[in-house]
């Protein structure tokens, strides 16, 4: 399969100074020197703790937080030196799940208005009806949702509108930005499950965050390991249970709850 995305040598460098006073700037890598490609089709895995810089890169892969150096390619193109129609249409192919189904939805605006608010701002007319009820068809809610507004769903409801709404510009690529680590355990295996059947209905690509080691290897073939902005390890998502290498991946993976007998 051909790369869909390559990150390249990127860093993400913040300035800071100790206090107000002070002329001392501080550097912090929140993204230090990371290298791995994403191929067409796939689900990479993207694993570490809070902090660790994982959503720092998945908003930069949507050019939605600036690189401080290095290059990240979308289908050959450096995404960094878009200009302004070339970013829209970026932004239209490259697509985000956010975290929080509760913050991440508008509550002033009725589902219809939140979905078809993407086709408004990419001008989108001709068969505007057909795609939004396929959309809200396919992530399991019907017509009659559109109607309500989001303090009517329950959680899984919301992060099922939240996924429609990245998917209905049809988008190559999006990133899942810890999508069900929000929800219930029983409602985090039905937005799973969505996500997979999703992928192979719209030929999709995934970079899948999370912190939990459990939920990626059943999602993901391959996953990256961050650690405090660095790659720690990434490969075959079996490989790395089985012979995990670092000291790190292999306190992750020890910290992954087991039901005593």
């Amino acid at each position: 399969m051909e790369n869909l995305v390559e990150i390249k040598n990127v860093y993400k460098t913040y300035f800071s100074k100790p206090n107000a006073f002070s002329k001392k700037i501080i550097e912090t890598n929140a993204v230090n020197n990371v290298s791995f490609n994403i191929k067409k089709g796939e689900i990479k895995g993207l694993v570490g703790e809070s902090g660790c810089g994982k959503t720092t890169l998945g908003n930069m892969l949507l050019k939605l937080t600036e690189i401080t150096k290095g290059e990240i390619l979308f289908k050959g193109q450096d995404i960094s030196k878009f200009n302004k129609n070339e970013t829209k249409n970026f932004r239209k192919s490259a697509r985000m799940i956010f975290q929080n189904p509760y913050s991440s939805l508008n509550p002033k605006m009725k589902i219809k208005d939140i979905l078809v608010e993407p086709l408004d701002i990419f001008k989108i007319k001709k068969n505007r009806d057909d795609i939004l009820y396929e959309t809200i068809f396919s992530v399991g809610l019907n017509e009659d949702d559109l109607k309500r507004f989001p303090h009517e769903f329950s959680g899984g409801q919301r992060q099922r509108i939240a996924i429609a709404r990245a998917l209905i510009l049809r988008p190559e690529f999006i990133v899942a930005d810890e999508p069900v680590s929000a929800l219930d355990v029983s409602i985090q295996a039905q937005i799973i499950n969505l996500l997979i059947d999703l992928k192979e209905k719209y030929n999709l690509t995934y970079l899948f965050i999370s912190h939990d080691l459990n939920v990626v290897k059943y999602l993901c073939e391959n996953v990256v390991i961050m650690n405090k902005g660095r790659i720690e390890e990434m490969g075959n998502i079996e490989d790395i249970f089985n012979n995990p290498k670092t000291d790190y991946t292999k306190t992750l993976i020890n910290s992954i709850p087991r039901l005593e007998i």
